[in-house]
């Protein structure tokens, strides 16, 4: 039993000392485009958000893990031409009646279906979302956008990019927690980002996608990256840690050039 202890407390005083480095894709942007955004477009963004990891108990008592969009925290930090309409931003001239619900409903539902529930707040600046009996029925407002562009970052939650790698970071963190952070844990996440473009009849135009995968060395001496994840760091604990974490904003934050300079190339030669 004391052993039992003594192990159990040593595997805490690991999990909470060691200091965690993250290694990110950094993507390649290329040569700075010459090309300038001359027209004048309303360009609305959606997304590019990051999420947080909230606990709490279902009807049935049992504890569960919800992920909530971080409405301030947008990985593209200057959109490319046009803005993030805060809500009341501009007031609709009614609802476009000559889109069809379809339409509209495929649209926010491949939105929905990687933010969750959580999303609705960021499209009900763009759509009248209403229960009915028959479930929710969504409509676009009437806005003076030319085109949207959505982003989109995913998994929410951190997901080992395969099984042979959630077995190395099972086998390693014990390594690390036998030998009090001394020796590092090893950790290997998947990630990524959908940027679409649309007119402003929903009309899907342009897709980019960009690997966002990246990996997390943990160990007592290791230097930090970022500063924040040091030792003692709450928020950048391990695969034991007793929280489903989100994946971090750097993450996504690592890829930002290379999207700027897509998005302006392409924008730059809208019509």
């Amino acid at each position: 039993m004391k052993i039992r202890i003594l192990f159990l407390l040593l595997a805490i005083l690991a999990l909470n000392s060691c200091a965690s480095r993250y290694s990110l894709n950094k993507l390649e942007a290329g040569p700075q485009s010459s090309q300038k955004i001359t027209k004048k477009f309303k360009i609305a963004y959606i997304g590019f958000n990051t999420f947080k990891s909230t606990k709490h108990k279902n009807p049935e008592g049992k504890v569960e893990f919800e992920a909530v969009a971080e409405q301030d925290s947008r990985t593209l930090r200057e959109p490319i031409g046009g803005s993030y309409p805060i809500p009341g931003e501009n007031k609709p001239n009614g609802l476009r009646k000559d889109i069809s619900q379809e339409k509209v409903m495929g649209f926010a539902r491949s939105y929905l279906s990687v933010t969750g529930p959580t999303g609705i707040k960021e499209l009900e600046k763009f759509l009248e979302i209403a229960k009915g009996p028959e479930g929710y029925s969504y409509s676009l407002r009437n806005l003076p956008y030319d085109y949207y562009i959505v982003g989109l970052h995913s998994p929410v939650f951190e997901k080992p990019r395969n099984a042979a790698y959630g077995f190395l970071s099972v086998f390693s963190s014990l390594l690390s927690v036998v030998t009090i952070g001394i020796l590092p844990s090893y950790e290997a996440y998947e990630a990524n980002t959908l940027v679409r473009i649309y007119d402003k009849n929903l009309n899907l135009l342009k897709e980019f996608e960009y690997d966002n995968d990246y990996s997390v060395w943990r160990a007592l001496w290791i230097p930090p990256n970022p500063k924040e994840c040091g030792i003692g760091s709450l928020t950048c604990l391990g695969m034991f840690s007793p929280v489903v974490r989100t994946n971090p904003s750097i993450v996504f934050e690592a890829g930002s050039a290379k999207m700027s300079a897509d998005l302006n190339d392409y924008i730059a030669n809208l019509k």
